[in-house]
């Protein structure tokens, strides 16, 4: 008799791939016809790992001396995942903060006006208000006025310093014409026609496929298809340091619906 089995054991496998995302609408009633956006690549992807967590109903039988377990019975099945992405492009970072990128459109425009109070040695965005959070941008001819009608004229010289693709004004610390406990002010200024891109977080969940695309240097490719999971954001995303910004993302693996399994994992086609 002879054992036809490949008995070889030695498919070591160093993990590459790529990794897409499948976002499916905020809205929609997930089910087996749900379909996406269409994949989202996400770039490099230095770690994708996936994890299984399960539960037992365990039976003992403690009729005599040590109780032995004779049964146990699976109650549940929890699988999830995490990946970590250093390629911090603006949908990645909407997906990192539960949002979408949209784009925010400003006009043209002259003699714009905006009170607000001041001290010496302090920054402030021109043109913030609720309506518009973060400000205006690529702004020009700023003058600043205080007083009874904001009639004074508060000279730049010595006072403020305005950057005006930014939008933001510093009242200098040695201003003499800016109270140190505050002076309300009235700034005018023009704005140039403009837009620029702006991620809003939510609160949102966010559903979708999610699909990795084994490229590896080494062992077979093997293919995994989540048709359905829950992303979310997992831990820090350094703005600021010595090493590459990296944001990290955490997945539930769902199910889609009775018939659709949770994973599906695929070796290479071969022709026939």
């Amino acid at each position: 008799m002879s054992i036809t089995a490949d008995l070889n054991g030695k498919n070591y496998v160093l993990g590459r791939g790529r990794v897409y995302f499948d976002r499916y609408d905020s809205n929609a009633t997930i089910d087996a016809n749900t379909v996406g956006q269409g994949e989202l690549y996400f770039g490099n992807t230095p770690e994708f790992n996936t994890t299984s967590d399960s539960e037992n109903l365990e039976h003992f039988d403690s009729d005599d001396g040590i109780k032995v377990k004779d049964d146990a019975v699976q109650l549940t099945m929890n699988r999830s995942g995490t990946f970590k992405c250093d390629n911090i492009a603006s949908k990645n970072v909407a997906l990192y903060f539960l949002s979408d990128v949209t784009a925010v459109a400003q006009a043209a425009a002259v003699d714009t006006t905006y009170q607000v109070t001041v001290k010496p040695g302090l920054f402030y965005q021109i043109g913030a208000d609720a309506a518009n959070p973060t400000g205006d941008r690529l702004i020009s001819n700023v003058t600043i006025g205080k007083g009874v009608g904001f009639a004074t004229d508060v000279p730049t010289a010595g006072n403020w310093q305005v950057d005006e693709v930014l939008g933001r004004l510093y009242v200098l610390p040695e201003s003499t014409d800016i109270d140190a406990a505050g002076t309300l002010v009235q700034i005018t200024y023009d704005t140039a026609a403009g837009s620029r891109e702006q991620i809003v977080s939510s609160s949102d969940s966010i559903y979708g496929a999610l699909r990795f695309v084994a490229n590896n240097p080494k062992g077979e490719n093997k293919d995994y298809y989540f048709p359905y999971v829950k992303l979310a954001p997992d831990g820090d995303y350094n703005l600021k340091g010595d090493d590459w910004q990296v944001m990290g993302f955490k997945f539930e693996i769902l199910t889609k619906a009775s018939n659709i399994k949770s994973v599906y994992i695929d070796g290479r086609a071969v022709a026939e």
